[in-house]
């Protein structure tokens, strides 16, 4: 889709907030590549949109502290809690600013700099400097500094910009930008600019609430990163539920969704397989890498789980946190992961077999759920988790142990 200018009412009250203004009025009249695909998906109808724009502005972390102490502290230190912030932020400012790249996509070299409190990037093959306003990303596995600018109807879109930062501090052309990174004139030069749509979209995926102001990106009503009430819904209806001594406390636990009900909730943002058209639902489509629920949506662990019965006679459930505290970062140890494995897979009765290739000791993540690096300097663990093309002889097939 082709990017609007900006109108010259909009123009003329924002160029001092977005001084890449004049040269964008100049030189942009190219349309925008919709190739990365994989890092928007289609979200046009996802129920969250609302939920993160509702004229009711949801309770803040605070409020949920005062009662879970012990949580919150957990959660203080989680990426979901770091997944947008303010270029200004020191720590963005660490990993970006006196910092500069020369890509081997297209040889143009950029700079960032901090300038009277901001953070800046410059190319040389785009007239001005453009002020970098927020960071995308807990810097877990990257960080992508965005822009903001009103398109004709006075709208916020965003500018992704060209080059992300990777740990262990290297900076890289952005994930999706590898073939617009090949573009050496005009706003493309700088990255991708998103529809309006896709502006609040991805925005509503970093934030627990956007505002209801329409049409814009209002930092002052914003609650960034993702919080308590993202997740848990009802909060003000928790608290006066609490507070009256009542039986019903209003709040959905996770454990009372279905297992595909919980990890759609995940894929709100991290995807979900009724997303993608279904020739794209096959294993050897790395781009799915990326999106947990979506692999794991079609695992034989996920879609079987109903027939296995665990130890104590209960049926096994498996979502996405089966594995993952979401109040804490996800364990880097793969003995966390065996066990839950071990949970489901031994010798008793309707329980999924052992492997038959490996000891029950040996760590199952790296033949049935390894890394792969989908892009420079930045790995995802692969959830759909099967027995490999190339391990299909050593391996058999998954069946009950009756």
């Amino acid at each position: 889709t082709g990017c609007p200018q900006p109108t010259h009412a909009g123009f003329t009250s924002m160029s001092q907030k977005y001084p890449f203004l004049p040269a964008l009025l100049i030189l942009f009249l190219a349309s925008v590549s919709g190739t990365a695909w994989y890092l928007y998906g289609s979200q046009a109808n996802i129920s969250f949109v609302p939920r993160v724009r509702s004229a009711e502005q949801p309770l803040k972390m605070k409020q949920c502290c005062d009662c879970h102490e012990k949580v919150c502290h957990q959660f203080s230190g989680a990426p979901h809690l770091r997944t947008l912030r303010k270029a200004t932020d020191p720590d963005v400012l660490d990993k970006f600013a006196g910092k500069e790249i020369t890509l081997k996509e297209n040889g143009l070299t950029y700079r960032f700099y901090e300038e009277d409190g901001a953070l800046w990037v410059k190319c040389d093959s785009y007239p001005a400097p453009v002020r970098i306003e927020w960071v995308f990303g807990s810097g877990l596995h990257a960080m992508t500094p965005v822009s903001l600018f009103p398109n004709e109807a006075g709208e916020s879109e965003l500018l992704q910009h060209m080059v992300s930062w990777y740990p262990p501090g290297k900076l890289g052309v952005t994930l999706g930008l590898q073939e617009l990174a090949h573009s050496k004139t005009g706003i493309e030069t700088l990255g991708e600019v998103s529809s309006h749509a896709k502006t609040m979209n991805c925005f509503g995926c970093h934030t627990t609430y956007l505002g209801n102001v329409q049409g814009e990106i209002e930092p002052a009503q914003m609650i960034t990163g993702v919080s308590c009430a993202r997740c848990h819904l009802n909060g003000a209806a928790h608290i006066k539920a609490v507070e009256r001594g009542e039986k019903d406390l209003k709040l959905v636990k996770w454990n009372q969704l279905t297992p595909l009900e919980s990890i759609n909730r995940c894929g709100e943002c991290h995807r979900r397989s009724d997303q993608l058209e279904p020739d794209e639902l096959h294993p050897d489509n790395e781009l799915l890498i990326r999106f947990a629920p979506v692999g794991m949506s079609q695992s034989p662990c996920f879609l079987k789980q109903s027939e296995v019965k665990l130890s104590n006679g209960k049926p096994a459930r498996f979502d996405c946190t089966t594995c993952h505290n979401p109040h804490q970062q996800a364990s880097r140890d793969p003995e966390v992961y065996r066990k839950v494995c071990l949970n489901c897979h031994s010798d008793l009765k309707d329980h999924a077999p052992v492997c038959s290739k490996e000891s029950m000791q040996s760590q199952c993540l790296q033949c049935h759920m390894p890394p792969v690096e989908v892009h420079d300097n930045l790995n995802f663990t692969d959830h759909w988790i099967r027995i490999r093309e190339r391990d299909q002889e050593r391996f058999p097939e998954f069946q009950l142990n009756k």
